[in-house]
């Protein structure tokens, strides 16, 4: 009877075990199920990605001239990421799409910038672009770099350019861009590089410059910029490299550039700037190349000119700067070129010049610097090339004059030389 009594529980028990075995055998059925049904998902998700993003390439493509075509062609087929010059993520999305100097020629007005979500990088630099640089630009949302340099893009830059938040660099030098520098390009907080020279751009530098204060290079060289340099550029503390050369820039260099401590390089020759070389300037200690010739500077060389001991190259010529050469430059030890011809200069040449064991290339001319050349100068060992006439120095050639041996090019026309027919004969 006791067996005849558990024999029913020994039943329900192994009824029990069968129905979960069988449970966990449909959930694992159904997971895999489901498993291989969102890779499917996904992988038909990527596709219609890729194949998005592919069919706006090729209508770019089909736009451009035949010559464009048979360059790009690659491009076929709805997998864009095995193209030339096409880098995507691992979701199959492009991301980078980089095709320099191609010979592409066309416009960017049937490229679909909002199809490329993931586009990080786009340089289509050295080509043949034409046209105007469109406004749905700024559909490029998630964009880094963009260079567009060396092409034939004109008319204005447009204001929505503004509007690429993620923006770090921007390149649209060597084009044909006209107008004014948007205001809105001050909105890109995340840019570090920035070049527009090359251009026909016009207008003065905006004043709000300083809130890109991520900028390490500024290019804006070889346009046709006014005004004056805005103060609020010496809050630009990380950059390295300013260019504003050759243009029509104007009115004093302000004493707020002495406030850029990362400047190594800068260039503001070929303006039409007045007034004195600010003493703030004494502040950029990383400075190495210091261009200011071609404006109209006046006033004196600062005396304090000899803090800036990185400097490598210096050029004040043709300018109106007067007074004499300050002895401080003999502190400058890593010169290698020194310009300061086509001024007003005065006084004797001083024997610190004598110091600048590094310096290559010197040029005093058309000054009105008096007295003798200094024996010193026997020491600037590395001298190719010494440019002292138009002057009013007196004396003799120094006979030392020909231990420079590296001296390619001496043009002295000393005034007032007792026998200017004769040379010594060291030379």
């Amino acid at each position: 009877m006791r067996f005849l009594a558990k024999s029913p529980s020994k039943l329900f028990r192994a009824l029990l075990i069968l129905i979960f075995l069988s449970s966990i055998s449909l959930f694992i059925n159904s997971s895999a199920f489901a498993a291989t049904s969102v890779s499917a998902d996904a992988k038909s998700g990527e596709l219609a990605k890729g194949g998005k993003e592919a069919d706006s390439l090729s209508k770019w493509k089909a736009s451009l001239d035949n010559q464009s075509q048979s360059v790009l062609d690659s491009w076929v087929g709805s997998r864009p990421c095995n193209w030339d010059g096409v880098s995507c993520d691992s979701s199959g999305s492009i991301t980078n799409l980089s095709l320099i100097n191609l010979g592409l020629t066309g416009t960017l007005h049937s490229f679909n910038f909002s199809c490329f979500p993931n586009l990080l990088s786009l340089d289509i630099s050295n080509n043949s672009l034409h046209g105007t640089l469109p406004s749905h630009i700024l559909n490029l949302s998630k964009i880094t770099s963009l260079n567009l340099s060396i092409n034939h893009l004109t008319r204005n830059i447009p204001y929505e350019i503004g509007m690429i938040s993620s923006l770090s660099e921007l390149y649209l030098s060597l084009n044909n861009l006209t107008g004014l520098i948007p205001s809105s390009i001050t909105n890109l907080r995340n840019l570090s590089i920035l070049y527009l020279w090359g251009n026909k751009l016009s207008g003065s530098i905006p004043l709000e410059i300083g809130f890109l204060n991520s900028l390490k290079f500024l290019a804006l060289s070889s346009n046709v910029l006014s005004g004056p340099i805005p103060p609020s550029i010496g809050k630009l503390r990380e950059l390295s490299i300013l260019y504003l050369f050759d243009n029509k820039l104007s009115g004093s260099i302000p004493l707020e550039i002495g406030m850029l401590s990362s400047l190594s390089e800068l260039y503001l020759e070929k303006n039409e700037f007045t007034g004195s070389i600010p003493t703030s300037m004494i502040n950029l200690k990383n400075l190495s190349i210091l261009y200011l010739w071609g404006n109209k500077l006046s006033g004196s060389i600062p005396s304090e000119i000899g803090f800036l001991k990185c400097l490598k190259k210096l050029d004040l010529s043709s300018n109106a700067m007067s007074g004499p050469i300050p002895p401080s430059i003999g502190n400058l030890r890593e010169l290698s070129y020194l310009n300061l011809g086509i001024n007003k200069l005065s006084g004797s040449i001083p024997l610190e010049i004598g110091m600048l064991s590094s310096l290559s290339e010197l040029y005093l001319e058309k000054n009105e610097l008096t007295g003798s050349i200094p024996t010193s100068m026997i020491n600037l060992k590395n001298l190719s090339i010494l440019y002292l006439w138009g002057n009013k120095l007196s004396g003799s050639i120094p006979s030392e004059i020909g231990f420079l041996k590296c001296l390619r090019n001496l043009t002295c026309r000393v005034m007032l030389c007792p026998d200017q027919s004769l040379l010594p004969l060291e030379i």
